[in-house]
């Protein structure tokens, strides 16, 4: 009896045994595909961190020419003129203006603004529709890029340098490690340092400005405008009055001329007729 309910016990185990295998193997199985579909899942997954791509810090410079009828030239010029001031000082500065307005002439102008990288589409598109409203056209565009990535982190790095060896310099100096010598030595290189360390903050703020702020140069120029029976009649005045006056000038020179010259051919002439009678008066030998 006691033989036979040992015999049973081991069966037991045994049949315990391989069900707790089965469902280990099965369990590692399901836990295998569910890292296989999550594994195929991973790279559709939203919120994978993307691949960080540095951008070129660019500085673009606009070169637009207009041709514009006479008329309309100085009118146009306030219109963009106008535009940049409603974008604000923040967003747009006037750097330069100049008009030609001599009266009867065909004059030119020009504008130099200073637009933020962002406006500049819009301002120069606007430019362009003002001109074609006031009858002119577009002569010449030009948009240059220059890629400012390299200086920006070459004076960032530089800038780096020098605020370590400012900040070292200066801890000798307030320790005052060393001796009189070597104090007024760091003294001298922490100036020099300083003044490195400004000069670069400096410019890397000329560098950031030019791609923050791009620059806008806009060229007006008149166009011919068609000849009229006043226009042809105001020319040929300008040309007569020019000739009249050009006459009166070369008369001017000669008579002056000939004030100058007059005594001096005085005497030379006296002089002649002197040297003439003293040959006359001598004997014949």
């Amino acid at each position: 009896m006691h033989v036979t309910i040992k015999g049973m016990s081991m069966r037991k185990f045994l049949v315990l045994g391989c069900a707790a295998l089965l469902a280990a193997c099965s369990s590692n199985r399901q836990d295998s595909a569910r890292d296989t579909v999550a594994e195929a899942e991973a790279p559709a997954n939203p919120g994978a961190e993307p691949l960080k791509v540095a951008l070129p810090q660019l500085s673009y410079r606009y070169t637009l020419s207009f041709l514009l009828p006479e008329a309309r030239l100085a009118e146009t010029q306030d219109g963009h003129r106008a535009i940049c001031e409603r974008l604000g000082p923040a967003r747009c500065q006037l750097v330069m203006l100049t008009r030609n307005e001599a009266e009867g002439r065909i004059g030119d102008a020009l504008l130099k603004l200073r637009v933020t990288a962002a406006d500049a589409g819009y301002f120069t598109g606007e430019a362009a529709r003002q001109v074609t409203a006031a009858g002119g056209r577009a002569a010449n565009t030009d948009v240059a890029g220059e890629d400012v990535s390299k200086d920006l982190t070459d004076t960032a790095a530089r800038i780096r340098q020098r605020e370590l060896l400012v900040a070292r310099l200066t801890e000798t100096l307030r320790t005052r490690k060393g001796s009189v010598a070597d104090l007024v030595h760091a003294e001298h290189q922490v100036a020099a340092a300083q003044e490195e360390l400004d000069k670069a903050r400096s410019w890397q703020r000329e560098l950031q400005g030019r791609v923050a702020m791009a620059d806008v140069e806009i060229r007006y120029q008149a166009l011919a405008a068609p000849a009229s029976g006043a226009s042809v009649g105001a020319a040929l005045g300008e040309a007569a009055q020019g000739s009249a006056l050009a006459f009166v000038w070369g008369m001017q020179l000669l008579l002056s001329l000939a004030i100058y010259l007059l005594p001096w051919a005085a005497v030379f002439g006296a002089g002649v007729g002197v040297a003439t009678l003293l040959r006359r008066s001598k004997p014949v030998a």
